[in-house]
């Protein structure tokens, strides 16, 4: 089955399905119209976190790592055994989120993929790559402290994680990307190597998420992410995003790396006043940077791997905005008198995002390699 051949042509579509069906029913629980799930809001974190997330990751990764390594891809029952424990865990979760039965399902994909990645990484010798396996096992392990232990570090440890893994692979990929295709243009002005600014920014990040974890929303918190937000906002404004605007898939890598230093600035504004709270610092990164950081990495990497051009269309363009404006409506909410309404109508924005890239994706992964 041509959906096995690859685990970008199963991951990649139903992941985005998930997404746009999960906001959904989570604003119907929100709302008060069912009253099915005891605790939607942890059915809702942990399914966005560590529902759609990890699914996101094993595509992108069992994608990637043959290229990484040269080692073959992962065999058709290895995907769909791997998928098929994903999609168990997903309605485990929804049937009882707080059953010890579906913890576990839910907490075994994390560690498996980890291991499976390490193993190719490890047999490669690849120790470039190692950290990626590592920040992989670390998610799981934040989703057992999630479900089992305390649900607020775990939430922090998750975001904490994951925007520390975007920093470092948004970091690799825009600017090379965005350089590539600028040379072929015959541009002279190009992003700007890696370099101390680089070096800085990573640096101030990974000490901002690891203050968060261990001191939470602390002053100390806030002067880091302070630096943090500003030290990626200057690393981002030197990989000349607005001069690759006609490539709608090369700028929308820019657009999903520019909520990082916003997630940090309104981390800082909650720690250190009253002007913004920490469910905003969580939509920000959750909804503005994992949601587009992830489709526009899905999409890339299935135009490249089936063969066909990495270019963006009209309907690319139209559901990327529907995910930022979702975004941006969702972090802005709080702001406003009833916030409610900003809610479900940033929820339906970015539902209908995900299912167009549904739409886009699906007949791509069932075609043959052009």
């Amino acid at each position: 089955m041509i959906l096995l051949s690859g685990a970008y042509r199963l991951f990649f579509p139903f992941t985005a399905l998930f997404a746009g069906t999960a906001v959904p029913i989570w604003l119907i629980y929100h709302a008060g119209l069912v009253e099915r799930i005891n605790d939607p809001l942890l059915w809702h974190q942990h399914e966005m976190l560590w529902g759609y997330l990890p699914a996101a990751l094993a595509g992108f990764l069992f994608t990637a790592i043959p290229n990484w390594t040269g080692r073959p891809a992962m065999g058709p029952k290895t995907v769909a055994g791997l998928f098929g424990l994903w999609l168990t865990a997903r309605i485990a979760m929804f049937a009882a989120p707080e059953g010890a039965l579906s913890h576990t399902v839910a907490l075994a994909f994390l560690p498996i993929v980890a291991l499976l990645a390490l193993r190719e990484l490890l047999a490669a010798r690849n120790r470039r790559n190692y950290v990626v396996a590592g920040v992989v096992l670390a998610l799981g392990l934040a989703q057992a402290v999630f479900l089992m232990s305390d649900a607020d570090l775990g939430l922090t440890m998750g975001f904490a994680l994951t925007f520390a893994l975007m920093v470092h692979i948004g970091g690799r990929v825009t600017p090379a990307f965005s350089r590539n295709w600028l040379k072929k243009r015959g541009e002279d002005r190009l992003p700007v190597s890696f370099g101390p600014v680089d070096q800085l920014a990573i640096s101030v990040s990974i000490a901002a998420a690891a203050s968060w974890i261990v001191f939470d929303a602390s002053a100390l918190t806030g002067v880091l992410a302070a630096m943090a937000s500003l030290a990626l906002a200057l690393r981002l404004s030197r990989w000349r995003g607005f001069a690759v605007t006609r490539e709608p898939l090369l700028f929308a890598q820019h657009a999903g790396y520019a909520w990082l230093p916003i997630s940090m600035a309104l981390l800082a504004a909650a720690s250190l006043t009253d002007l913004a709270n920490i469910g905003q610092v969580h939509h920000a990164l959750g909804v503005g940077a994992i949601g587009t950081i992830t489709v526009i990495v899905m999409l890339r990497a299935l135009l490249g791997h089936s063969g066909r051009p990495i270019e963006g269309t009209r309907f690319d363009r139209v559901f990327l905005n529907f995910l930022h404006i979702g975004a941006v409506l969702r972090v802005t909410a709080d702001w406003t008198g009833d916030p409610t309404h900003f809610y479900h109508l940033g929820g339906a924005f970015w539902s209908v995002g995900m299912i167009c890239f549904f739409i886009r994706a699906f007949p791509i992964a069932l075609a043959p390699r052009v």
